[in-house]
């Protein structure tokens, strides 16, 4: 009776190391063919209009126009001390995800150049702005649904958001980009490349949406699980996001269970998925949209 016991905890084991290795796998692939169309864009069609979308790619671009230095050394050096301080403050599991895809980009800008096909057939500044727009937006979303980020201005206002008492995320990473774009505008002294830099960023924003199912909105996690401390703590913990708990009684199989209903970032989805799948792969989860979410830990009342 014990080894038929032992045999069926071994089964469940091995099940269990086989689907985090699919999910280990499926996200480096998306970090790789995220972190190559980003680099694709830029090198294509952003960086030869000095054009950016923000972030650190749009300060790498200033420095390399200016001081001839690499896009790719310079993004590892503006995210070296945002990984030290993401370390502390956001994990080490996201932090090392951010870290690999920000390296995977620094490489793929170094040693995959189009200078040969722009030189034969230049593309202007209108569809250079629209489709570095719509390929940024397309790579930075598989880099989002594998649950890291891009570093850069987005890992900045993570931070931010977490240390201080700013209760909108959006709200920050709109003022960096804001200041990143106005920052070459001032370098190149031209008022078009801001305008076109802020085009493609709408662009690769509304891109981001569609992939990512409502990037910019907040989302309501419903959760119907029969292990309640075990998804409460990892919620509190490492989402640190509150839950409301109610005890509820299934229709047709008239078993009693919990319902945790949990309001969340779009960011998040990927690591509460993660969460689910480790403490409770039999549970029941839906994801709603919220069009805004008022209070504390995200926009303050307003009366």
């Amino acid at each position: 009776m014990k080894e038929i016991i032992k045999k069926d905890i071994n089964k469940k084991n091995n099940y269990i190391k086989l689907i985090n290795s699919w999910h280990f796998f499926k996200d480096i692939m998306l970090m790789i063919i995220g972190s190559y169309l980003v680099s694709l864009s830029i090198n294509m069609f952003l960086l030869p209009h000095k054009m950016s979308t923000g972030g650190a790619s749009g300060i790498a671009t200033i420095i390399y126009y200016i001081f001839k230095v690499p896009m790719g050394i310079t993004i590892l050096l503006i995210n070296l001390p945002l990984f030290i301080m993401s370390i502390i403050k956001l994990g080490k599991g996201f932090t090392f995800k951010t870290i690999t895809s920000t390296v995977l980009l620094s490489i793929f800008l170094e040693f995959f150049k189009y200078d040969s096909i722009i030189a034969k057939a230049p593309i202007d500044l209108l569809m250079s702005c629209i489709f570095g727009g719509i390929i940024t937006g397309l790579g930075l979303s598989l880099v989002l649904k594998s649950g890291s980020s891009s570093g850069g201005s987005d890992l900045l206002a993570n931070i931010i958001y977490r240390c201080t008492s700013v209760q909108s995320l959006s709200q920050v990473l709109l003022i960096i980009e804001a200041v990143i774009i106005l920052a070459t505008v001032i370098a190149f002294k031209d008022v078009n490349l801001g305008l076109y830099s802020l085009i493609s960023l709408f662009i690769s924003t509304k891109v981001i949406d569609v992939v990512f199912e409502g990037i910019d909105k907040t989302k309501v996690a419903t959760i119907i699980t029969k292990k309640t401390d075990k998804v409460i703590g990892a919620i509190l913990n490492e989402l640190q996001r509150g839950a409301t708990i109610t005890n509820t009684l299934g229709a047709h199989s008239k078993e009693e269970n919990t319902t945790i209903t949990c309001i969340i970032t779009r960011s998040q989805i990927s690591k509460l998925k993660q969460i689910i799948r480790e403490n409770d792969s039999k549970a029941m989860m839906y994801i709603t949209t919220a069009n805004e979410a008022i209070g504390n830990g995200f926009k303050p009342i307003i009366e």
